[in-house]
């Protein structure tokens, strides 16, 4: 195990704020029943539980992208305050897509509850994502950008469909999402992340950060800090 450069991703240690970054060989102080979670450059995640004291390490060598450090630290550091979790995203309302988010690819769904800005990186399989407590039947789908529509019939007690085939996905677009049993609509606009099949979860945080899916980003990095301590 050698020495590497780190960031700070969940922190229940006083002394250490989530979104912190540490540099290589600086001394790590976790008091006793507190816990730090540290993200390394190479894309690992370090998980120091108290009492621990000394310089963190992950195995597999030193390296990685320091820009990830940086991108990272300023995507936990912005939600830190406010939430206290990584995993979490806008507001107490949609803490339901924690909970629907069982491997991190689950993070990369059009949100048909609350729209916003989703990013896709296999539009050939894309998938919309709603609270399950919602209420079952059709939902209506329209294009801003011209007349095409679509139907999803949702069943009861379901998080995740497929995107309707008969409705193209374009990078950039708006969709108004009419869900059923709600008097209001939802609008997503969506962004089409380039295909990179040999890109990394932790990479994709990157990605989806700098092209404006926080919440997304947020949701993959806590689906995979969840993934690494199982």
């Amino acid at each position: 195990a050698l020495a590497e450069d780190f960031v700070v991703v969940e922190s229940s240690a006083p002394a250490i704020a989530a979104g912190t970054q540490i540099a290589s060989g600086s001394t790590v102080t976790v008091p006793d029943k507190a816990r730090v979670v540290l993200l390394a450059a190479s894309g690992q995640i370090v998980t120091l539980n108290g009492p621990f004291q000394g310089a963190a390490a992950a195995a597999g060598g030193a390296g990685g992208d320091s820009r990830l450090l940086t991108a990272v630290a300023s995507l936990v550091h912005a939600n830190a305050q406010e939430s206290g979790s990584v995993g979490a995203v806008r507001a107490a309302d949609v803490q339901w897509r924690v909970a629907t988010i069982k491997a991190p690819h689950d993070g990369f769904a059009i949100d048909a509850s609350d729209g916003g800005d989703a990013c896709l990186d296999d539009p050939e399989h894309a998938m919309l994502t709603r609270n399950p407590s919602d209420p079952a039947g059709s939902m209506a789908i329209h294009a801003m950008d011209g007349d095409a529509t679509a139907k999803v019939d949702w069943p009861a007690s379901t998080a995740r469909m497929p995107w309707p085939k008969e409705l193209k996905l374009a990078d950039g677009a708006t969709y108004v999402i009419e869900p059923p049993g709600q008097s209001s609509a939802a609008m997503a606009t969506v962004h089409l992340l380039p295909p990179a099949p040999a890109t990394s979860d932790i990479e994709r945080v990157k990605q989806l950060t700098e092209a404006g899916c926080t919440d997304q980003a947020k949701l993959l990095l806590g689906a995979i800090i969840k993934a690494a301590q199982k």
